[in-house]
């Protein structure tokens, strides 16, 4: 076929056939058609892509992929692509890291600034003995004698030989004065060298030749690994010297290091290759330290750039199916959570309690009126919560927890308070709340009952509910010992939930092997839905085939500039591309060499998600044109609607969906998630629709039924966004017309579903109001429903089955259908949502694989 004519009517048309692009176009430059194709930085960068800020808290569900070092170069060079695709198909984000990275795998980074345009200081929560970098300081004695702290640490991991290296270098050269530095080899650690910098004994009568001597260390340091002689040293880490065993101030001394590490760089630029400077503790006190100072010192933190001052990062983090669990070392008024939860007696009011005068001073007095009026409205003895707007505050959001006088009661108040509050989360549809450490102040109950107690409600509720859900502990920076029972309670719960190994099935022995053998991507989402499907995409494409096809009836929408693009990858890789048209399906076939199937893939990827986004625009004009007068709600840009989900989740408890759920169990479904659909512009043109089908049978009902299609999850948002269309159902054979299927009978959903679905993948339902009219028995070959009769003008609006007892229909346009209801199930079998068991992270991603083809 010549793609050149007529390419958009051959895709409706009723032929089959292959198609194959073979065409030699005249010479073009790739770069001015494909804009984002091009190379990344050198191998073993640090990739969060500037099209994503992967280091926010955003994305709070992860995935690794380990790859081999050929494809991590593939996609290390076509970044920029890889980004688009992952974030217009799946709303993930990713990395890329590669060996040289992997040893920071599980460390966290908490700070990052440029200090020149070549160098980068960044704040870590780590152990510096399996800390990835060139060079590590040890926070050394005169002697060299390495018997505790740090010091003892690195011998111990990095074996006894750094030990003898030291007395050795000692016996020649002597004691190492205060402030000086001496370098030895670094055994088995993952660094070249360790530099042993001997830092001052605090002295409070002798301060200020103790920072002197702090600083002359640390100037030491940073002349060593910018000079000439430093083995190409690219990335050092610095601990906290002095602030251990020595006693120095931990917070002037970090402000020291930070401070004289600011100084150095402004004043002598030097040449070298050193690229980053780490400073690195395993301590939550240490870390938030140099966190802190580096705020105050360097300014803004580059990975925060929407988390506000105080709002600390999280240092422990677990998942239990859909929600996130974090613990905070910070202030509870500058959490940027959907909900901040307050806590207080109603007799005493919010100028009482820290955490209750805290969130009035941020919010301001207009909360206090607030939370004034509904006190005296409402009954205190029928109100355990109270919920107010966040004012001032970042939060939607203020729930109020009123706690009784009555100590014995406390237990259970707590409880409750903790239950109601994720129920209102539920209700109001909200991802994220921060929660203070209840109890360990205004009531005195003991930290670690507190924390008990708050962890368990919430992982009862993470089992029951699969809401997307962030909760964040938040505790303020001097409660040390309120952050350690919390941080013991997730410990305990996450080898509960995890055992001894968070990589089930992998022997513990053979991790670190794993981990270090091979570069990885981690993939980040805030939907557990989208990261799985997004893993499984890209092992499709990694698969070691050279042949991949992509199923996507968008294809029978390209048009003649796609079909250009398509005939100029052919010309510029050494690849084949197929099209495959059948009976209102289509697939394309792509063939080559690994590296260039890949780059293709990735291209035609990106293409088609600008065709569906192209078709979804062009069907809101056509939707607005058809209900404008119904809603004054239109945005002033399309990207309002496209971020816009028009979905309000649903407890599975809610009186309006019991009977549907129970005929969704009876079918062998069981019902994990339920949402509803609230979008005006969808409901005001099928009014309209419904109005105009009256206006043709005056005085007589528009007849019209609740029915259900199956939609491949990826394609759920579009049907909430611009309603039903047949290339976002799940294919069929179109035995009765191309037009788009409904069925009233969900167990013709699940009979399909138990012959072609894989046990383990989503089912999406939707639920809708579908105008079927006249209707007459379908046909193969109906592209719009037939007349009335012969020779008459008027028409049917639906075609069924059997006329007599109709169970499948099918419309022609799409207005004739308002989704209702979202039903998110998996067959009745596979367990994993029942009460009765908890799932860690690598567990729920292997039962919950993706819920569609991931083309």
């Amino acid at each position: 076929m010549d793609f050149s004519k007529g390419v958009g009517a051959a895709a409706d048309s009723e032929k089959s056939g292959r198609i194959t692009l073979l065409s030699l176009l005249p010479q073009k430059i790739f770069a001015q058609i494909f804009p984002l194709w091009r190379k990344g930085n050198t191998e073993g960068d640090y990739l969060p892509h500037q099209c994503s800020e992967i280091d926010t808290l955003k994305g709070n569900y992860c995935q690794q992929i380990f790859i081999s070092h050929d494809d991590f170069k593939i996609f290390k060079n076509n970044e920029s692509l890889l980004c688009e695709v992952l974030q217009n198909k799946f709303g993930c984000n990713f990395t890329l890291l590669s060996l040289a990275q992997q040893g920071n795998n599980e460390s966290l980074q908490v700070f990052r600034k440029m200090l020149t345009p070549r160098v980068e200081l960044s704040v870590w929560k780590d152990d510096l003995t399996r800390h990835a970098v060139d060079a590590v300081v040890n926070a050394a004695n005169e002697e060299l004698l390495h018997g505790g702290g740090l010091a003892q640490a690195l011998v111990k991991a990095g074996g006894f030989e750094i030990q003898e290296e030291s007395r050795s270098f000692v016996s020649i050269h002597g004691r190492i004065p205060t402030g000086e530095i001496c370098i030895t080899g670094a055994g088995k650690l993952p660094c070249q060298c360790i530099i042993h910098a001997v830092g001052p004994r605090w002295r409070l009568m002798d301060s200020q030749e103790c920072i002197d001597k702090l600083k002359t260390a640390i100037i030491n340091i940073l002349y060593f690994v910018s000079s000439k002689n430093s083995m190409n040293i690219e990335t050092v880490a610095i601990p906290a010297l002095s602030s251990g065993i020595f006693q120095f101030p931990l917070d002037l001394c970090t402000q020291i290091i930070v401070q004289t590490i600011k100084i150095h760089f402004q004043s002598m630029p030097i040449a070298s290759n050193l690229k980053e400077i780490h400073l690195v503790s395993n301590e939550d006190p240490t870390v938030a330290a140099f966190k802190t100072a580096s705020e105050i010192i360097l300014g803004r933190n580059e990975l925060e750039s929407r988390v506000s001052q105080g709002a600390t990062q999280s240092f422990s983090t677990m998942v239990v199916n859909s929600m996130t669990l974090q613990i905070v070392h910070g202030l509870i008024e500058k959490q940027e959570t959907d909900v901040i939860v307050n806590s207080m007696y109603p007799h005493n009011g919010l100028r009482a309690g820290s955490v209750s005068e805290s969130i009035l001073k941020a919010a301001g007095d207009e909360l206090e009126w607030e939370l004034h009026q509904k006190i005296t409205k409402t009954p205190l003895d029928s109100q355990l919560v109270l919920v107010t707007r966040g004012f001032k505050l970042s939060c939607k959001y203020i729930y109020h927890v009123l706690w009784t006088s009555e100590y014995s009661e406390q237990k259970l108040t707590l409880k409750a308070a903790v239950k109601k509050c994720l129920e209102k989360c539920l209700e109001r549809n909200i991802t994220s709340i921060s929660f203070p450490a209840f109890g360990t102040g205004i009531t005195g109950m003991k930290k670690s009952e507190t924390a008990e107690i708050m962890f368990n409600e919430v992982l009862i509720f993470a089992r029951q509910n699969l809401q997307q859900l962030t909760v964040k502990f938040v505790i303020l920076p001097e409660e040390l010992e309120t952050y350690k029972a919390f941080s013991a309670e997730m410990e305990k719960n996450k080898f509960k939930l995890q055992g001894p190994s968070s990589y089930p099935g992998v022997p513990q022995e053979t991790r670190e092997k794993k981990e270090n053998r091979f570069p990885v991507i981690n993939l980040m989402g805030s939907y557990w839905e989208k990261v799985d499907e997004a893993q499984a995409w890209i092992q499709k494409i990694l698969s070691p085939k050279d042949c991949h096809i992509i199923e996507d009836k968008h294809i029978l929408y390209l048009g003649k500039k796609e079909h250009d693009n398509l005939f100029l990858l052919q010309e510029t890789l050494c690849i084949s591309i197929s099209e495959i048209v059948t009976l209102g399906k289509a697939h394309l076939e792509i063939r080559g060499a690994r590296a260039d199937l890949i780059k293709a893939v990735m291209n035609i990827e990106q293409m088609l998600c600008e065709v569906q986004e192209k078709m979804a625009r062009t069907k809101e004009q056509v939707l607005w044109s058809l209900s404008g007068q119904h809603t004054d709600q239109q945005p002033e840009n399309q990207n309002q609607m496209k971020e816009n989900t028009f979905l309000k989740w649903l407890t599975l408890s809610a009186p309006e969906i019991q009977d549907k759920k129970k005929q969704f169990e009876d079918c062998g479904l069981r019902v994990i998630k339920v949402e509803k659909i609230d979008n005006v512009l969808l409901m005001a043109a099928f009014q309209e629709r419904k109005k105009m089908m009256e206006g043709r049978t005056p005085g007589k009902p528009v007849m019209s039924y609740r029915l259900f299609q199956q939609v491949p999850h990826q394609f759920c948002k579009m049907v909430c966004r611009v309603g039903f269309h047949r290339v976002y159902s799940v294919p069929c054979d179109q035995k009765y017309g191309a037009g788009i299927y409904f069925t009233k009978n969900l167990k013709n959903i699940a009979h399909r579903i138990k012959k072609t679905s894989a046990t383990d993948k989503l089912i999406c339902v939707f639920e809708a109001e579908v105008l079927t009219g006249s209707f007459c028995q379908g046909n193969q070959l109906n592209i719009v429903p037939p007349p009335l009769h012969p020779g008459a003008i008027d028409s049917h609006d639906s075609v069924v089955d059997n006329v007599s007892s109709p169970e499948t229909f099918v419309i022609f346009s799409n207005t004739q259908a308002v989704p209702q209801y979202l039903w998110t199930c998996i067959q009745d079998h596979v367990q994993g949502y029942s009460g009765q068991m908890m799932l860690s992270p690598q567990q729920s991603y292997r039962i919950f694989s993706s819920g569609s083809s991931v083309d």
